[in-house]
């Protein structure tokens, strides 16, 4: 049955460049993927806002405001062996990351409401990554890690604003930006 409100995720995104490695890697994986974005750190999903979108914007704006700039390290290839096996690039230098995770879960309390997460925005819990795949068969899993084993990750990137991306028909769209301060 289709979901009759419409989903949002709260996502970092990377320079052109990077994106570019990251979407082809994400290639092989296509078929563990069930929904199309571009390659992110996935900051708080899915929600629905509690009352209006327009709160959720006013206080992504002031997050964003009282955050700055940072540089965020991809660094090697790890994987989450729980039940969905994920494959995921690592990053190296997470407190930026999860200071940005921190304060968007406290701002937006109350303003949203989780969906289909059985409370995962937990802070305790969140371990910043970029997923390349996940829910992998675990033969297919073993394969994959075999071969990701000598693959050399290391990027640097600038992140400049938090993204705000929507759920359409199983795609996501970027709905909004916003700057972090310099």
């Amino acid at each position: 049955m289709p979901r009759k409100e419409r989903i949002y995720s709260i996502d970092l995104t990377f320079s052109e460049d990077i994106e570019k490695v990251l979407s082809k890697m994400r290639r092989d994986f296509k078929q563990y993927i069930d929904y199309v974005i571009v390659p992110h750190i996935t900051l708080v999903y899915p929600f629905a806002p509690v009352f209006s979108l327009y709160q959720i914007y006013e206080q992504l704006e002031k997050v964003a405001r009282r955050n700055k700039q940072f540089n965020v390290t991809l660094k090697g290839i790890r994987y989450f062996e729980n039940e969905n096996k994920v494959v995921y690039a690592a990053i190296q230098n997470r407190q930026a990351v999860k200071k940005l995770h921190t304060d968007i879960i406290k701002s937006l309390d109350g303003y949203i409401k989780e969906i289909d997460t059985d409370g995962e925005f937990n802070l305790d819990n969140y371990i910043p990554h970029v997923t390349i795949g996940s829910h992998i068969p675990d033969p297919v899993f073993k394969s994959i890690k075999k071969r990701f084993s000598k693959y050399k990750l290391h990027f640097e990137d600038k992140i400049t604003y938090i993204n705000l991306f929507a759920e359409d028909k199983g795609n996501w769209e970027r709905t909004r930006v916003f700057e972090l301060a310099l």
